[in-house]
């Protein structure tokens, strides 16, 4: 008997690794391919050549070079520069009655100055078997200012 339930919890570990490698891999190349797109997004290097290689078809279409260079640009005039940008979530799309959407958005937060930050988000989806960007976004974040509570008399 105890020979049976080692057997059965070994296959449930080996199961589980194997189903989780498929995961953790798209993870990984969505992630290498965002922090290439960030890196060019804020100036700190890297080509629209070689990062529009992960755009899906549809992307490429919408942004050129030239049309990337003017998206840097504004970055740097609406949002200021990114400094350290970190990833801080992964959020899958998931619809409660159609399940799982395919589309992956990984969120990164980076520092502009001791005031103000930027969030980007980056959109993914699998396209012949490999995750591609969809879509991409820079936000500048202000905390809001906390008011001084009146005086009490």
């Amino acid at each position: 008997m105890k020979k049976f339930l080692m057997a059965l919890v070994l296959s449930l570990v080996v199961s589980a690794s194997c189903f989780a490698a498929g995961a953790s891999s798209r993870f990984a190349a969505e992630e290498k391919a965002a922090d290439a797109l960030i890196t060019a997004l804020i100036g700190n290097g890297g080509t629209y050549e070689q990062v529009s290689k992960s755009f899906s078809p549809a992307l490429k279409a919408k942004l050129d070079a030239k049309q990337f260079a003017a998206v840097q640009d504004g970055i740097k005039k609406q949002v200021g520069t990114v400094k350290n940008p970190n990833f801080v979530l992964l959020n899958k799309q998931y619809d409660l009655q159609k399940g799982y959407s395919g589309v992956d958005e990984l969120v990164y937060f980076g520092t502009v100055s001791k005031e103000r930050f930027a969030r980007i988000f980056v959109a993914f989806a699998e396209e012949n078997g490999k995750p591609v960007v969809t879509g991409f976004q820079v936000t500048p974040i202000e905390p809001a200012k906390q008011q001084a509570a009146p005086a009490k008399k």
